[in-house]
């Protein structure tokens, strides 16, 4: 038999990790009802029956005694990302279901406003770009690396392949000393970066649009 309220403290603090974002719910498997919640947000209270959420855990547990994570509805209609750890006791029974739930909202609306802030919008044809190939280099190398959901440092020569093509199709070459410059933003010799100009003028998608 595990005594759950050793298990308080863990609640405790993982609600003081995230507050107002993530509530914990610590079901006893043996009675039946909730011995814990922390950081609620759902009408719920310790002691309350949670067979409803409980009672057809089984069918869902992993082979390493976890749950998810999955999406559900909160009773505010919030969305909610949840995972839960089945607990078992001494003689390997099931004891106890922790569970887990984060508040999407609040996130979803931070990701959507980062989203609207970072989004590259370029037009390579503005004469104020052109006038500025740097500029447009670094949004080139920019929404690539995104689109590829790739950082700097993950960049392998395919990738860098890609960029060169852009960069080709954007008539960047075209301006003096961008050679050097590119060379050093893709973090290549000018001996490597020529190669690789030479395969994407090579490019069929490179040679229709030029």
């Amino acid at each position: 038999m595990v005594d759950l309220h050793i298990l308080t403290p863990i609640c405790k603090a993982i609600s003081a990790l995230f507050p107002g974002q993530v509530e914990v719910v610590l079901h006893d498997l043996k009675s039946g009802r909730i011995s814990a919640i922390e950081n609620g947000f759902s009408p719920r209270e310790e002691g309350d029956d949670s067979l409803v959420e409980t009672g057809d855990y089984q069918s869902e547990l992993l082979p390493d005694d976890t749950i998810g994570p999955y999406l559900k509805s909160n009773s505010d209609g919030a969305r909610l990302r949840s995972v839960s750890a089945l607990l078992r006791d001494e003689d390997g029974q099931p004891s106890a279901l922790l569970c887990l739930n984060l508040r999407l909202t609040e996130l979803e609306a931070a990701r959507d406003l980062l989203e609207a802030l970072t989004s590259l919008h370029l037009d390579t044809g503005s004469n104020l770009l052109k006038n500025d190939w740097r500029e447009v280099t670094n949004s080139i190398v920019a929404s690539t690396l995104k689109e590829l959901k790739l950082s700097f440092n993950q960049l392998r020569r395919p990738n860098r392949l890609v960029i060169v093509e852009r960069l080709v199709q954007a008539d960047i070459f075209a301006a003096r000393s961008s050679s050097e410059y590119v060379a050093e933003v893709l973090g290549i010799s000018r001996a490597s970066l020529y190669e690789l100009i030479k395969l994407a003028k090579q490019s069929p998608a490179t040679k229709v649009r030029r």
